[in-house]
């Protein structure tokens, strides 16, 4: 059988046709128990370097070209209707993952054709589009009302939030609440690094802050840490702050680059760019306190991941970020205050009890614990299909 995955990426390719990713980790392990064959129906760009994670080569992908854009959606737009549908008539199943315009085309051909198929409810369409400029305002109703549509009529429903996400989109269909993070069971001695190193800290030496997100989206809010530089170092604390993320040269690129230029602060700003998978850990491990500063999320992977290296967190009171922090850690987004307080507030807490509290909870996204409960969903949905 043949399932697709689909959404709107996007996939980097090189010049030798490989194809690299940053944002679909484990897919092909996670599909591949639904299906015998995988093809992504993606967007993809050129990429120079291979500085992302390598695609498995199991799995197929079929590019749609952007149609998003004032300028590409009179060309593009048949386009991807043609490749979109042809991918439906020719395959079995299908994974829409929300907050994609290829996805909410793909639906109905889907429906046309009388094909199974499975939404993952990821993140929160208003807030998504509310928080990417005017024109994104002026959409964000009818996004948000489109993915709410899209959501009741499906049979099975993947939520990766516990309550957030089911509250805005609810469905009549057969669901799960499973994150679509899965990380490898935190080791202890893990802890044990990391509370040796809280023994040492000292914010007045050094204090490192980090993100990681796309630097192209503005809605991740990188700013406004850039932003409580100057007034952390006012208080005291010798502040860098460390953004993994790629350089693609973009507008936003160049904004923060050149905010932290404005700010005299681009001495305490480091741009470390697109780290593969395996760099992770070693990245979070050089951090003393991550920050998910976003306007608009599901249930961030980052958060999970920097929290089984027992790193502290601060993150936005937003989607399913309170789901995984301490309120003391929270604070309201879009706000440099905001962050100026937590960050303070949080470093005059015990941050041994925190880091211990951080690791415990990302346990609960162990591999074993979360493959055993969305396998348990897949075979409902198998039993009523077959495979």
């Amino acid at each position: 059988m043949n399932l697709v995955f689909i959404h709107d990426g996007p996939l980097f390719y090189d010049k030798e046709g490989n194809y690299y990713e940053f944002a679909y980790h484990e897919l092909y392990e996670r599909y591949s128990y639904l299906a015998d064959k995988i093809t992504f129906l993606i967007r993809t760009k050129p990429v120079e370097g291979k500085t992302f994670t390598l695609v498995p080569p199991q799995i197929n992908v079929i590019s749609v070209p952007n149609f998003k854009s004032p300028k590409t959606i009179l060309v593009n737009k048949p386009k991807a209707e043609r490749i979109i549908e042809q991918c439906v008539r020719e395959n079995d199943y299908f994974v829409l993952r929300t907050q994609s315009s290829i996805a909410q085309i793909a639906v109905k051909y889907i429906r046309k054709y009388g094909k199974p198929y499975i939404v993952e409810s990821v993140g929160c369409s208003w807030d998504s589009y509310w928080n990417h400029g005017l024109l994104g305002k002026a959409v964000a109703p009818y996004m948000y009302w489109k993915t709410r549509s899209i959501i009741s009529r499906a049979e099975y429903v993947y939520y990766v939030t516990g309550k957030f996400l089911q509250r805005r989109y609810p469905t009549k269909g057969k669901t799960v609440s499973c994150s679509n993070v899965v990380i490898d069971e935190p080791e202890k001695k893990t802890l044990e690094k990391r509370l040796e190193k809280l023994d040492g800290f000292d914010a007045g030496k050094k204090l490192v802050l980090g993100t990681a997100a796309a630097l192209d989206t503005r809605y991740k809010g990188q700013e406004y840490v850039i932003k409580a530089i100057s007034a952390l170092v006012d208080k005291g604390y010798d502040v860098e702050y460390r953004l993994a993320g790629g350089y693609n040269g973009t507008k936003h690129d160049y904004f923060l680059r050149d905010l932290a230029k404005e700010l005299g602060v681009s001495d305490r700003v480091k741009f470390v760019g697109n780290l593969s998978a395996d760099k992770m850990p070693e990245y979070y491990d050089s951090l003393d306190l991550y920050v998910q500063p976003s306007k608009q999320e599901g249930l961030p992977r980052a958060v999970i991941e920097a929290m089984s290296r027992g790193c502290p967190v601060i993150g936005t009171s937003i989607a399913g970020i309170p789901e995984l922090i301490p309120k003391v850690c929270l604070f309201k987004k879009g706000s440099t205050d905001e962050v100026i307080k937590a960050t303070d507030r949080v470093l005059k807490t015990d941050l041994k009890k925190l880091a211990k509290r951080n690791f415990l909870k990302s346990c609960e996204f162990s591999r074993e614990k979360l493959v055993s409960k969305r396998e348990a969903f897949y075979d409902i949905f198998l039993a009523e299909y077959g495979k």
